[in-house]
């Protein structure tokens, strides 16, 4: 057992095998993901939840339930690679078997990680290729934004439970942090506080502290 203090009697966690119940089935999706599951879980119900007042062992359950998740499409990922198209880029393979012939060295099997996978190199190169279309179309950003979290604002501290603090549950601070920054967006974008506006781009980091912060780029006519 890996939380024995969040689950003392040892409950079942996700399986592969694992169904929806029948209302929720469809005729393409029978069983429940990792994601589905991982996000009933983090759900927040009426009562007390050992899980969501448990503090610091809550991130690292979070942060475990991502990496399980993140590994589990790289999984699929590496099994399904024929439905990649991946011998479109059997030139660049060759050319590196025939320079490590060369060199006298074993090649290791090659895996592409599609533009669809966050994070990835080609999903990055996309987003890149995307940015600049927008200025070579609109021209240079006329304004940049930063928008920071604020763990004393009214909805975040209005959460919290019993002797929660906001470093306690990241879950709120996401979910209030998003609800925001599409406010603002819209503000921004569809009333025009700032003027009419042509295009538009943002990034969302995270400090060290854990707090999100969005980098806006916007462009006006």
């Amino acid at each position: 057992m890996t939380y024995p203090l969040l689950f003392p009697r040892g409950e079942c966690s996700w399986n592969t095998g694992m169904e929806h119940v029948e209302e929720r089935r469809t005729a393409k999706r029978t069983r429940v993901t990792q994601l589905q599951y991982y996000a009933y879980r983090l759900s927040q119900r009426n009562g007390f939840s050992i899980l969501h007042n448990s503090g610091k062992l809550f991130q690292q359950y979070i942060v475990d339930a991502y990496v399980k998740t993140e590994g589990s499409r790289l999984h699929f990922l590496r099994q399904n690679q024929k439905d990649l198209r991946i011998e479109l880029y059997r030139g660049l393979l060759d050319a590196l078997e025939c320079r490590a012939h060369n060199e006298n060295i074993r090649t290791g099997k090659l895996i592409i990680l599609p533009s669809s996978f966050q994070g990835s190199p080609r999903h990055m190169q996309q987003n890149y290729q995307d940015a600049m279309a927008m200025v070579r179309k609109f021209g240079k950003p006329d304004l940049f934004l930063t928008f920071t979290c604020n763990p004393s604002w009214s909805e975040i501290l209005n959460s919290m439970e019993g002797v929660q603090r906001p470093e306690d549950r990241p879950d709120i601070i996401v979910r209030v942090f998003n609800m925001k920054l599409k406010e603002l967006l819209e503000d921004i974008c569809k009333h025009g506080i700032f003027g009419t506006v042509l295009a538009y781009i943002y990034v969302i980091e995270f400090q060290k502290r854990g707090l999100p912060h969005a980098h806006i780029l916007l462009t006006l006519d």
